[in-house]
């Protein structure tokens, strides 16, 4: 390529392809073919452009794209995403401010190694499957006009993910030790899977397509799903995330697992139930209907002391907490639940007043306090034979009973459902009915 300067800045490329600059209007590029004719005007200033319009609706074929591209990088340009894109080119800017700009085949070289960089816009790559390697970084990595089915994210790696409107993506597969961000926003997404001790912040809101989401052991982050569809949510071990979910349906279960730390905020979410494991201290809240079918009900392990507040709640029919939970349970103006069943030694704070609870049970050695004020609906209150709770209530009981192992503070003249039982309390239920009827 060569240059003149007169009245015209003129630039010779191959195949007798030109590129001319009037003085007059310094910044418009005119690119033309061998035959002198119009191919783009090209909007360049101050060494960028910004701006490529084919002239009167014509399409630059592969050729025409490589070589502007070539012009560009001979040439010292700078472009945007919106010319990348238009010629096919990915961005690759690095902390010093210096900017490469390669082609799709450069691309797929670079990504094979380590991959390190200051921001990735990726213009055009087609692949079944993008797998990007161990320990790579990009504070900005945006590939959303990828055409991949699949990405697989190395271990240790450290960047931030734009895969908003992909309409091509189905699965992403996230390495151990992970920290940074993906954004799957308005995608096609169905399964994504996060490996262990992972820092990520994950969005995923008005997706087209329900999808898996898995998370495994000592996940931290913030994790937001909203207005989309999910066949199942499950977190494993130790997880200190702060989980938004909103106007979201989905088709299993959410399960979160042991020695959870985080807080879960669910606000219209219509699920079959939510599970919690063993040593739960998070902060759990729920607005709104929740619980597709009816019967839906909050599973708590063993060992629960974090805050589970389901005051502006309506859909959760049953609460089953585990042995030695010592947390605050809050129901003050629940109008969906019915009944609720505190394992052995329960020694926590629960306040179902004004709601329309309609049993209660806790187990051997409970020691808890329990709020029924305005319970008008309460028919069962059943408690350790040596009580040792705390119960405050305006309603007096119309017969108190008791057996070896209870006692049976009866409000209403009404029997009880066996749905309401887990098949273990069904068993003693169905032996001591007779008492209630």
């Amino acid at each position: 390529m060569t240059a003149e300067a007169n009245i015209t800045t003129f630039y010779k490329l191959e195949n007798g392809y030109t590129i001319t600059r009037l003085d007059v209007r310094e910044c418009n590029l005119i690119f033309r073919d061998k035959n002198h004719d119009i191919v783009a005007i090209l909007n360049g200033c101050r060494g960028y452009i910004t701006y490529i319009n084919p002239y009167k609706g014509r399409s630059l074929n592969k050729q025409e794209k490589e070589l502007l591209h070539r012009f560009i990088r001979s040439s010292s340009f700078r472009i945007n995403n919106e010319v990348a894109d238009f010629l096919d080119l990915s961005v690759i800017r690095y902390d010093d401010g210096q900017e490469e700009y390669i082609s799709e085949k450069e691309l797929k070289h670079k990504l094979s190694d380590r991959f390190s960089c200051y921001s990735l816009y990726v213009g055009k790559l087609r692949m079944h499957t993008l797998k990007i390697s161990d320990y790579s970084q990009s504070g900005a990595f945006n590939i959303s006009n990828a055409k991949i089915k699949k990405l697989i994210i190395g271990k240790h790696c450290d960047l931030s993910i734009d895969l908003r409107d992909n309409k091509h993506i189905e699965a992403v597969r996230i390495g151990e030790n992970f920290n940074g961000g993906l954004n799957l926003s308005r995608s096609t997404i169905e399964s994504v899977v996060i490996a262990d001790n992972c820092r990520c912040d994950l969005t995923i809101t008005e997706n087209t397509h329900c999808f898996n989401l898995i998370v495994a052991d000592i996940y931290s982050g913030n994790l937001n799903l909203r207005d989309c569809c999910f066949h199942n949510v499950k977190i494993g071990y130790y997880c200190y995330a702060n989980i938004t979910m909103a106007q979201n349906w989905g088709r299993r279960d959410i399960i979160i697992g042991d020695s959870f730390r985080g807080s879960l905020a669910l606000d219209d979410v219509n699920v079959y139930s939510l599970k919690l494991g063993r040593d739960c201290k998070g902060k759990i809240n729920i607005n709104g209907q929740v619980f597709e079918r009816s019967g839906g009900g909050i599973y708590i392990d063993d060992d629960f002391a974090g805050t589970l507040d389901l005051q502006n709640t309506a859909g959760v029919e049953r609460i089953e907490v585990g042995s030695h939970a010592q947390g605050r349970f809050n129901l003050l103006g629940n109008s969906g639940i019915k009944f609720a069943i505190f394992d052995k030694y329960f020694n926590g704070y629960a306040d179902f007043s004004d709601s329309t609870v309609e049993y209660v049970r806790a187990d051997y050695g409970s020691s808890g306090n329990f709020i029924l004020n305005k319970c008008d609906k309460l028919i069962l209150l059943e408690l350790p034979l040596y009580k040792n709770s705390n119960i405050i209530t305006e309603k007096k009981p119309i017969e108190v009973t008791s057996d070896s192992r209870s006692l049976y503070y009866r409000f209403l003249p009404h029997y009880l459902p066996s749905a309401y039982f887990s098949l273990f309390y069904h068993k003693i239920w169905h032996n001591l009915r007779g008492l209630f009827l």
